[in-house]
């Protein structure tokens, strides 16, 4: 019988063992878990550090900051305000920031509170202030966009029950894990070894859009923001997905694969007729013509001409250029860009072309622009005697000597202005001038 004790305690201890190990193990999963729900961790040194250094200095983790994180980055406060007088700023990273009170509404007039007063908007481009819903009392416009600037956002259908908004402000018209994208806004929250794969032009679109995906809204002369996958679809490359260019965890102007650079990808031919043009020598890039600045979301920073706008702060993803002068980029109403019977969309030459030439008409520009990648030769002669050929020209061999050009058109014609400077046979500077009209696509 004590033998038999023995067994059976020992039976007991390896059975009260087993519990205990199943315990630490239980709770050493449960800490695995909360630890990988912090970017730090799940994409830190150990695994994913060249991705993580990458996403944290792009401006997807500061689309939405705590107070006490965003007064320590270089953003100015609405007149009359102090940071203990804010909960939250909304952005603050590249285009703009807007600020939340600390009841969770979004700021609509200045410290002074008058109605109409507004600037609480500050737009980094230009380090002005302006207005964002400035016919709204302070108190009165409440933070609802949380899909896109948070993790995990939940939407309260019922804010007047505080217990279903962040903090339990009444402003907050939902709760969430964490402000900004976080590593699991895209990838989901299972374990690195089994994320779900993931629809990547879907998981772009799920914050790139803006109501119905087969429309593009417009506003003022410009593509409202954050449209890229409305845009996308309504463009030739919208077979694609949005990361067969894009590294999704970089900063925007730097996410474009090597592999994805027009003239590797698909372009190649266009890219080396393009390469032997003015426009080129002149450092003009595919990106400068086919996404232009149409688009707005902070402040336009060009001019207006002829009624059009030339600058937004966002580059559009549409690519295919109307070189009709009289052509129309938007709806009779303003409110949307214009589609074709096949659901496409053409940028015009206002943001294509004027943006740069801002002396130059829309007839002027579209006489050059007119099946510009189409033409003949490839050569810098089969492009004719264009405006495109202005400027210096000179060969790196032969020091001192080149020309100076000027095109323009006058009416129908073209008019060239040419100095050209070199040596006599005695080794004196010289120059020689010569000006006229020549028939539009001449090129001698």
């Amino acid at each position: 019988m004590k033998t038999f004790h023995r067994i059976l305690g020992n039976t007991h201890l390896a059975a009260v063992a087993a519990m205990i190990l199943g315990a630490v193990l239980l709770a050493f999963s449960a800490s695995a878990v909360a630890q990988y729900s912090e970017p730090e961790t799940c994409m830190g040194s150990v695994c994913h550090s060249d991705q993580y250094n990458d996403w944290k200095v792009s401006g997807h983790p500061y689309k939405l900051m705590k107070a006490e994180d965003a007064r320590n980055r270089p953003i100015p406060l609405p007149e009359g305000y102090t940071w203990d007088n804010i909960s939250y700023v909304i952005g603050g990273y590249k285009w703009k920031s807007r600020y939340m009170d600390l009841d969770g509404y979004i700021l609509t007039q200045d410290g002074d509170g008058t109605l109409g007063n507004g600037n609480t908007q500050y737009n980094n481009f230009t380090g002005q202030w302006s207005d964002y819903n400035a016919n709204l009392e302070n108190g009165t416009k409440p933070y609802d966009c949380g899909r896109c600037h948070t993790t995990g956002w939940v939407e309260n259908p019922d804010p007047t029950d505080l217990s279903g908004n962040q903090d339990m402000l009444p402003g907050i018209h939902g709760t969430f894990f964490a402000g900004g994208i976080q590593c699991q806004a895209c990838h989901g929250t299972s374990h690195p070894g089994n994320i779900p794969a993931m629809d990547e032009t879907g998981g772009c679109a799920d914050c790139h859009i803006r109501g119905d995906a087969n429309t593009i809204p417009a506003s003022g002369g410009f593509v409202r923001h954050h449209e890229q996958y409305n845009e996308h679809l309504a463009s030739p490359h919208a077979a694609f997905n949005c990361s067969d260019c894009h590294n999704p965890h970089k900063k925007g102007e730097f996410s474009i694969k090597e592999s994805a650079e027009c003239g590797v990808a698909c372009h190649s031919g266009i890219a080396a007729s393009y390469a032997e043009t003015s426009m080129y020598d002149y450092d003009v890039t595919c990106e400068d013509c086919h996404m232009p600045y149409a688009t707005k979301s902070a402040k336009a920073l060009g001019p207006e001409i002829d009624g059009n706008q030339t600058h937004g702060d966002v580059m559009t993803h549409i690519f295919s250029i109307d070189t009709d002068p009289a052509g129309d980029m938007f709806t009779e109403d303003g409110g949307f860009v214009a589609l074709d019977s096949d659901g496409k969309a053409k940028v015009t030459m206002n943001f294509a072309c004027q943006r740069c030439h801002l002396t130059s008409s829309l007839e002027e520009l579209g006489r050059f622009a007119e099946n510009f990648h189409g033409r003949s030769s490839s050569s810098l002669e089969g492009l004719g005697i264009d405006p495109g050929l202005s400027g210096h020209w000179w060969d790196s061999t032969r020091s001192g000597e080149g020309f100076m050009m000027e095109v323009a058109y006058v009416g129908d014609d073209v008019f060239v202005f040419m100095s050209f400077y070199a040596y006599d046979a005695a080794g004196n500077r010289t120059y020689l001038f010569a000006q006229g009209l020549v028939d539009p696509g001449a090129t001698t």
